[in-house]
């Protein structure tokens, strides 16, 4: 904060010197309203918020010196004073010289041996001054207020700015008319004044004072403020005010002259010389706007009268005025004060990184294979997988489940849940052979990881199929045989292979691929039930096909969708 109100005063101060600078030879070229509102610009970069940018922009710090590095003899002198108690005496080594560095930093070394933050000082005596340069102009400007309506005595009204009524009143404590107030707007104006026989220049005094009021200029006189008493320690503020005060006048002259003939431009120059002539009207209140009012070095009454002779300019140079006063207010911009997005620049600590899921377990490894041997004949069933329980009833549940592979070839598993007297003697006997469990849980694994990839295989075959069928449908319709079409469309209603007869006979077969995957999911998802439910399976077997399952069913909905 303390950077931007720094960056804001010295901006500030460099425009009003530049007004300062610009104000006499704008004024001779462009006229007295295109001076009066350069003073625009050091206003609106008082307001002017700091531009943020992103924090990637902001420059790098530097690289930090290190802990190993020693340091320098005057770092190691001034350390030492640093170190020495307040009572003490520390004499500097007379060997050991004072370097340009360790002069450049002696404000803050001595800000940090004296324990005071000296920044934080100057600046709030800098803010306190423009506290108090603030209270005294406008303590000054309603005790002349005050002053003037104590024995006031309104003899009119005319409409200002933004229709608020301008109330004229005569008093005694004015020699001079006097414009005042924003928001109840008055015309002081010195005892008789409407009574005078030169009408024609008491209509000049009124229409001036008015002009103040519809253009604005009280309310400009109190806008500016602000940005003196930031300056209040600095000459500028007391040159810049008497400046724009001056300018305001002879832009004010050049708004009434508007229009007018040399006639009245003289008579008007000659009233101007009659109230700054005049004893007491040299009125110095920082609101108020008087007929005639002092400047430092030139007197306002010669700048009044030479800006007459340049109210009457070209439109060229009119247009000419505006558009740099616009080039003025586009660049104001380019002066604002940087700062960087709050939270992006600081270095945060590194996130910590999150620990992946451990990998699944991979299949048990297949059991080596046994030494080549004679093929043993192909027994009338694939062998069945016989789970025995031990409640010593008798009889016997056979479950069987059968599809198709890819080649058509029927697969069957069959799964035999046997309770009788016996199974006692043959559980003791598997438990005694120790692996056959085991055995009998990777055969039953193995067995359904091998028909489960049939079932991919043979899914993945069917657009292949497909296209088949229909590139010899083509063909044959080509060749003018036209007896069976083959497409690849899915009916509302229909299941996943129909056949229908179109006119002359033609047998249309239509074949739903997504129909077909669903019903094979859906195979799949029965399956899963029937053996999630089977409680005769052992646990770890049945976890281990359920998982199995469910991957297998996982990816073909995927394939479905």
């Amino acid at each position: 904060m303390s950077a931007v109100l720094l960056q804001t005063l010295a901006w500030t101060g460099v425009l009003i010197a530049a007004v300062l600078l610009l104000r006499r030879p704008v004024t001779r070229h462009f006229g007295p309203e295109a001076a009066y509102a350069l003073w625009a610009l050091p206003v609106l970069r008082l307001v002017i918020p700091p531009v943020v940018l992103p924090a990637w922009m902001a420059p790098k710090p530097p690289a930090p010196v290190s802990a190993a590095t020693p340091p320098p003899p005057d770092a190691a002198l001034w350390q030492t004073l640093a170190e020495a108690p307040a009572t003490g005496a520390v004499a500097a080594p007379a060997t050991v010289p004072i370097s340009a560095a360790a002069q450049d930093t002696g404000f803050d070394l001595f800000a940090t041996l004296a324990g005071w933050p000296v920044l934080e000082i100057l600046l709030g005596v800098w803010l306190a001054g423009a506290a108090v340069f603030l209270a005294l102009r406008f303590a000054a400007y309603f005790s002349l207020r005050d002053g003037l309506l104590a024995e006031g005595r309104e003899v009119g009204s005319i409409a200002g700015l933004f229709g608020l009524k301008v109330r004229l009143v005569e008093t005694p404590a004015t020699n001079a008319p006097l414009a005042m107030g924003v928001l109840d707007p008055v015309i002081a104006l010195p005892p008789g004044f409407l009574a005078l026989h030169d009408r024609a220049g008491r209509d000049l005094a009124l229409a001036h004072e008015l002009a103040h009021h519809r253009g604005g200029d009280l309310l400009v006189n109190v806008l500016v403020q602000p940005l003196f008493a930031l300056h209040w320690f600095n000459p500028l503020c007391r040159y810049g005010w008497l400046a724009l005060r001056r300018d305001q006048e002879a832009a004010c002259d050049a708004r009434v002259m508007a229009r007018r003939g040399a006639q009245e431009k003289a008579a008007y120059a000659a009233l101007i010389a009659r109230f700054a002539a005049a004893p007491g009207t040299a009125h110095t209140a920082a609101l108020a706007a008087p007929m005639a009012c002092p400047v430092l070095g030139e007197t306002s009454i010669i700048h009044r009268l030479r800006s007459l002779a340049m109210s009457d300019l070209s439109p060229r140079r009119r247009m000419a005025g505006r558009a740099l006063l616009g080039a003025g207010l586009l660049a104001l911009p380019l002066t604002a004060s940087i700062t960087y997005a709050a939270g992006e620049g600081v270095l945060s600590a590194p996130e910590v990184p999150e620990v992946p899921e451990p990998p699944a377990p991979p299949a048990p490894p297949a059991p080596p294979s046994a030494p080549d041997a004679p093929e043993a004949p192909e027994a009338p069933e694939p062998p069945a997988v016989v789970l025995m329980s031990r409640d010593g009833k008798g009889g016997a549940e056979v479950t069987e489940h059968v599809w198709r592979d890819a080649d058509g070839k029927e697969r069957r598993v069959k799964m035999v849940f046997r309770n009788a007297p016996e199974a006692e003697a043959l559980a003791r006997d598997m438990e005694a052979r120790g692996g056959a469990r085991a055995a009998d849980h990777q055969a039953m694994m193995a067995e359904l990881r091998a028909g489960l990839a049939e079932a991919d295989r043979a899914l993945a075959d069917l657009p292949r199929i497909i296209e088949e069928a229909m590139a010899e449908s083509e063909a044959a319709r080509a060749e003018g045989q036209r007896r069976v079409v083959v497409k690849h469309e899915c009916k509302p209603g229909s299941g996943e292979v129909t056949e229908t007869t179109a006119k002359g006979g033609v047998q249309v077969i239509s074949i739903c691929r997504s129909r077909i995957m669903a019903e094979a999911r859906q195979g799949l998802v029965e399956a899963r039930a029937e053996i999630a439910a089977d409680k005769d399976i052992p646990e770890d077997t049945r976890k281990q096909i359920l998982r199995t399952l469910d991957a297998q069913i996982a990816r073909w909905s995927r394939q479905e969708g």
